[in-house]
């Protein structure tokens, strides 16, 4: 240890002290809470990018405005004006080469005025630093409320700048037609249309109060699940994230994240497995391989689904015995899964679980 000549510890050696044991939990603590935010970022990411691509070349007819049509998803990584700053989900290209910044809000507020004043800001900062301020035309805010708004100021005018909005109010819409519809539509299997979609997606929104509108999520999600196009149920499953992430409940929302990874990760498998049998089967001039691809697709679908949930219970500690009986699977089938994971233990990877016991 250095020294000064008095015997006292020099400056550099105090700063190079190692933290208390108090200190470091602090520090992991910490850094677990950011890692946790941005997972939760991340998810909540792609279900607005998914969301947003299923509205590219339509109107939003849906939400009362067949006027308004977007004909592209912008990157929503804008340019922070201060720290902390509230992030924005939704940034439009609409037909008439106006950039649109859309919100949800299930009360009204003129503070929200603020957070719009923000996000614009933001937008012209983005076309600013990029050198493209000329191809900003138009900026609108369009905010869709929920059925507890009924009305709303759609100006907050301070003479010298005003920010103007236009509104969308959900309570105008017939819920009960509406679903009722719909779900006629789905239980006969035919696929739904982009405004049909849309109208599944924003349902629960439609119903006042907390408790309605848990009940409204559930009753849509089971809806939802029902649609045979697995295209279809992502975009809705996301859809159903994207617009009721204000509202939901916390646990009921981690439930319908699982239920969206699984349909997203069996559709890739299984059109991984249809595209490969395919390829082989016009090799060899025939079409037993589409056929073998397919079965492949949807069995890699069902085991990769089945790991994910045992990682899943591993993880909560629980054992092989109590994972088989909550799935309802063959108990020989769970033990040869919670073996190969042993060796990932205690994170449980469910990649490389995955793919070191499908071999």
């Amino acid at each position: 240890m250095k020294k000064q000549k008095n015997g006292s510890e020099s400056t550099e050696t105090r700063k190079t002290k190692k933290p208390s044991p108090k200190m470091q939990r602090q520090r992991k603590s910490g850094r677990k809470q950011q890692d946790g935010k941005e997972i939760a970022y991340q998810n909540k990411d792609v279900a607005s990018k998914v969301t947003g691509e299923a509205l590219v070349g339509h109107s939003l007819a849906p939400f009362g405005l067949p006027h308004i049509k977007i004909t592209a998803v912008l990157p929503t990584n804008l340019p922070a004006l201060e720290s902390n700053e509230l992030r924005l989900d939704n940034l439009f290209l609409l037909e008439d080469e106006a950039i649109a910044i859309i919100d949800y809000e299930s009360d009204f507020s003129r503070k929200n005025f603020v957070k719009y004043l923000n996000y614009a800001a933001r937008v012209v900062k983005r076309y600013s630093i990029q050198g493209k301020l000329s191809k900003l035309k138009k900026l609108k805010v369009i905010v869709i409320y929920t059925a507890d708004v009924e009305t709303a100021d759609d100006t907050y005018d301070l003479e010298g700048i005003a920010v103007r909005t236009e509104s969308v109010f959900l309570v105008n819409m017939d819920t009960g037609f509406v679903y009722e519809t719909l779900a006629d539509k789905i239980n006969r299997g035919e696929l739904l249309n982009t405004e049909e979609l849309l109208q599944l997606m924003v349902l629960p929104l439609t119903v006042k109060g907390k408790e309605r509108k848990q009940e409204a999520i559930f009753k849509t999600v089971e809806l939802a699940k029902k649609l045979e196009d697995r295209s279809q149920k992502m975009q809705v499953l996301a859809g159903i994230l994207t617009f009721t992430d204000k509202v939901i409940d916390k646990d009921y929302r981690e439930r319908i994240k699982e239920e969206w990874v699984m349909t997203q990760i069996g559709k890739m498998i299984f059109d991984d497995g249809y595209n490969a049998g395919r390829e082989q089967g016009e090799k060899n001039g025939e079409k037993r391989g589409e056929k073998r691809g397919e079965e492949r697709g949807i069995r890699w679908g069902e085991n990769k689904k089945l790991v994910i949930q045992v990682c899943r219970k591993l993880r909560k500690g629980k054992a092989a015995e109590t994972i088989a009986e909550e799935l309802e699977e063959p108990l020989e089938t769970i033990e040869s899964i919670c073996q190969t994971a042993v060796k990932y233990a205690p994170d449980y990877d469910e990649v490389h679980v995955f793919k070191a016991w499908n071999i």
